[in-house]
């Protein structure tokens, strides 16, 4: 069984996905296995739901959304037929404890976990001077995304801690690849995807930068100053006008028609604070 949280949220069984309806389901389900193998205590979910004051009997509400949740993954599990494990219900997977509950990591697979998995492994290849090896992994790690994190559901703050820390960990994960494939000259194969990735992040000023000199290198210094205006738009919208340092040279040496010594410029790899 796997319980995917990058993208909309649902719980796979041998190939068979299952989306919950219920919003409020959802967000207990998510919390709990974003926090799995912990106890997560009853005030907690009860916060997350219910973020700005605590309703009438909402103890009893919350029991009433984990036996749904019990519910949600037992029917998956029969459902999907899983091999993987012998649980047929989710009494032992969903545990009651005091004060609070816990979802048991045996027998399944959080999309989450793996993500970050892959990205530790992409970084000690990094660490290693293996940078085509770092490429895949980080590569496979970013793979994993089918959208935003928990994308459609409605998130108080202790899941907002969560997404807003493994959306950061994405677009970290973007700068690094995206730099080690210049690294490895491989801009034009990449082009394409970088010039997806620059869209997705507009004002993300190290992916745009590695766009930029992509597209220098490949003789594209039209292209690139017209990226580079985008970004200064994007900053301003924001409040930043800021723009760093390497960006006001690559504009200048695109000005001044010097991207062919752009083009023999390899950046070091820098891993990035986690």
């Amino acid at each position: 069984m796997e319980i995917k949280v990058l993208g909309r949220l649902s719980v796979s069984v041998g190939g068979s996905a299952t989306v919950p309806t219920d919003q409020q389901v959802c967000r207990v389900l998510a919390l709990l296995a974003l926090n799995a193998d912990q106890v997560v205590p009853t005030c907690l979910i009860a916060h997350e739901l219910w973020p700005d004051g605590l309703l009438p009997r909402s103890d009893s509400q919350v029991v009433t959304h984990v036996a749904a949740v019990r519910a949600l993954l037992a029917e998956a599990l029969r459902h999907g037929h899983d091999r993987g494990t012998a649980r047929t219900d989710g009494r032992d997977l969903l545990i009651s404890t005091p004060g609070g509950y816990r979802l048991d990591s045996t027998g399944w697979q959080l999309d989450a976990r793996r993500f970050e998995r892959d990205l530790a492994a992409g970084y000690r290849a990094m660490a290693a001077g293996d940078p085509a090896r770092a490429s895949e992994r980080l590569h496979d790690a970013l793979s994993l995304w089918q959208g935003e994190a928990l994308a459609g559901l409605p998130q108080g703050v202790p899941l907002r801690s969560h997404t807003a820390r493994l959306e950061q960990a994405r677009a970290d994960a973007v700068e690094q690849w995206a730099a080690i494939e210049l690294q490895l000259g491989r801009h034009r194969e990449r082009l394409g995807e970088l010039g997806e990735l620059a869209a997705r992040y507009p004002s993300h000023q190290g992916l745009q930068r590695h766009y930029i000199r992509a597209l220098q290198r490949c003789g594209r210094s039209a292209e690139a100053l017209r990226v580079y205006e985008r970004l200064d738009a994007a900053l301003r919208r924001e409040g930043d006008a800021k723009m760093s340092l390497d960006l006001l040279r690559l504009r200048h040496r695109a000005l001044s028609g010097g991207s062919r010594r752009v083009v023999a410029q390899r950046e070091p790899l820098r891993v990035a604070a986690r």
